[in-house]
């Protein structure tokens, strides 16, 4: 069972950042859970857990950063997109800098990785993202100088500062077939 979080505050965004999750998930054969950032989440059960984004000026989850810390003793796997990306970051320790990008644009892989093996295009939509990551993260993808893509060390967590859902679900597939 994989567990899916929003992190829209609008539930009308959930339409747009988190079913188009819940159908790839679906459509890979996989069964999953719904849960919102302002509930305290219980991974228990769980193999994955996906934490969806939310709209360009929606930071409400930022509010609830302390549902999610249940994630530092899990030991499964968690793919952060764009908020969720902002939410591992913080979890970790990372500062965010304001950086908006809003289209398609060249993601750079400098690290294998089993989510992503060559450099796409990719869409963006965030207000906020990461230059510098640090000893706890790891660079995987670049887009020109902000870290759009990291994983955790020492855990199958992995943070994308992008939308995979819109142009490269095979990141998403990979994801959940690890």
């Amino acid at each position: 069972m994989i567990l899916v979080v929003s992190t829209c505050r609008y539930r009308l965004s959930e339409e747009e950042f988190v079913r188009p999750i819940v159908e790839i998930v679906r459509d890979c054969g996989f069964e999953c859970t719904v849960r919102r950032y302002d509930e305290r989440l219980d991974v228990d059960g769980y193999f994955k857990v996906i934490i969806c984004g939310t709209a360009l000026r929606d930071f409400d989850y930022l509010n609830h950063i302390e549902n999610f810390e249940c994630l530092m003793d899990y030991d499964g796997d968690v793919l952060g997109i764009r908020a969720g990306y902002q939410i591992l970051a913080e979890l970790y320790s990372n500062a965010m800098e304001r950086i908006k990008k809003i289209g398609v644009y060249e993601v750079r892989v400098v690290k294998g990785n089993p989510l992503i093996e060559e450099n796409v295009r990719a869409y963006f939509l965030h207000t906020y993202a990461l230059r510098r990551v640090n000893e706890k993260l790891e660079p995987l993808a670049l887009q020109d100088d902000e870290v759009c893509m990291f994983k955790v060390k020492g855990k199958n967590f992995y943070g994308v500062s992008f939308h995979p859902e819109v142009l490269n679900v095979e990141i998403l597939s990979n994801f959940l077939y690890l």
